[in-house]
């Protein structure tokens, strides 16, 4: 474990140790007369919300020079927002450059996934390496845990960055098959580097 340095902060996140201590719960506490009125609070309440909405409303009707407004606010589906490599999305299979999946249908992902989500069917190719010659997911019952991606040995079954199409009235519609799944390698590098990064260190 590295030292603490001088300035009484963890090397790595930056937080001084005063800031990590818990804070003291104050249990028998008495509320004053001004508390217990509820009606100053109740207005404090409301004074501070009136105060973001009124912010808020100009700053979007009109937003400074040179700016294209003053909140941050995703106008979706025109803007997508850019999703950090830990979010956990549809899981995906990683295609290589071959056109060919990267998955050798050893049903691990199906065994360990705790909602039955997943199921395979292998075959053998000529030369006699295994493949599945169908890979379904039932996004209805899927539920984000991510195992199947963990204990893939071959990095074949990631979660993408995917969250569009996933809320649907049809459950029907959420059966995929191994070819709407299949994805190239590019698109999922990010996601790669991030599960290469954290599954090679025992930190969870």
């Amino acid at each position: 474990m590295a030292d603490l340095d001088s300035t009484n902060k963890y090397p790595v996140m930056g937080i001084s140790i005063e800031k990590l201590k818990p804070k003291r719960v104050r249990k028998n506490i008495e509320l004053t007369l001004w508390e217990r009125l509820y009606i100053f609070e109740i207005v404090r309440g409301m004074t501070i919300t009136t105060k973001h909405f009124v912010v808020n409303m100009f700053g979007f009707i009109l937003p400074p020079k040179g700016k294209k407004r003053a909140i941050i606010t995703v106008y979706y589906p025109e803007e997508k927002v850019t999703l950090p490599p830990a979010y956990r999305g549809r899981p995906v299979l990683v295609m290589r450059e071959n056109g060919t999946e990267k998955c050798v249908a050893c049903g691990l992902c199906e065994s360990i996934c705790p909602a039955s989500a997943i199921s395979i069917i292998a075959e053998e190719r000529e030369n006699g390496e295994r493949y599945p010659s169908s890979y379904s997911l039932d996004m209805s019952r899927c539920v984000y845990c991510g195992f199947c991606e963990e204990v893939c040995p071959k990095e074949a079954v990631v979660m993408s960055a995917e969250y569009e199409g996933l809320a649907k009235r049809d459950r029907n519609s959420l059966h995929y098959t191994k070819e709407m799944l299949l994805r190239p390698e590019k698109s999922v590098k990010d996601r790669l580097e991030y599960i290469r990064g954290i599954y090679s260190k025992c930190n969870y």
